[in-house]
């Protein structure tokens, strides 16, 4: 008959059997605690997108290839693994102007917090360069990139994409979100006050991802 282990080894195997509980509860802790803010950070993005009136959707981004205001070509497909923020706008549209200040602000501060992650389009619908140089006084501020859309090719694309139909007529300004893989996963119909809180919730939320 096999001996007895002395009590001294017994009492060091119920002390790691011990440890290894504690370890796997604290494990299970953390997994739990880091779902549950998960859900919080989901409920809080659903709560801020409803508050601003961001409408959810999911498409492919339409391609975009246009020529930007300072004389490059700007292509979507090269902007993946970036969060892009996409305005339809115009010169002769006063809603447009009206927001244009606090999206230009809004730009310009998500660039800054996350450097080379996110960049803000502005793709006008003017018949040329000559408005959308009186506008901005010759050259777009910090935080957009301005391009032109003349055949509003582009501009249909989007608002269809978004919407999974064509809408009878489009109306301005509208503004889309692509995320890091290239999905359009939101658009805003008409014009906001983007210095509101609930939109950097949003879009932090994409950044963060």
């Amino acid at each position: 008959m096999a001996a007895a282990p002395p009590r001294s080894k017994l009492r060091t195997l119920r002390e790691l059997i011990a440890l290894v509980a504690i370890a796997a509860a604290v494990v299970g802790a953390a997994a739990a605690w880091k779902a549950y803010q998960a859900r919080s950070r989901a409920a809080e993005v659903r709560a801020a997108a409803a508050q601003f009136e961001i409408d959810l959707t999911d498409a492919p981004a339409p391609p975009i290839e246009l020529a930007s205001m300072d004389g490059r070509r700007l292509s979507l497909a090269a902007l993946r693994g970036k969060v892009v923020f996409v305005n339809f706008w115009a010169t002769w549209c006063p809603p447009c102007r009206a927001e244009m200040p606090s999206m230009v602000a809004l730009g310009r501060e998500l660039e800054q917090r996350h450097p080379g992650q996110f960049v803000m389009l502005a793709i006008s619908v003017d018949d040329g360069w000559g408005e959308i140089g009186g506008y901005f006084g010759g050259s777009p501020p910090q935080g957009i990139t301005v391009a032109l859309d003349t055949d509003q090719l582009v501009t249909r694309a989007y608002y269809c994409a978004a919407r999974h139909a064509c809408p009878d007529r489009y109306l301005f300004p509208e503004s889309y979100i692509v995320d890091r893989s290239g999905r359009l996963v939101a658009y805003v119909v008409g014009p906001r006050e983007w210095s509101e809180p609930s939109v950097r919730v949003f879009l932090e939320s994409l950044l963060g991802s």
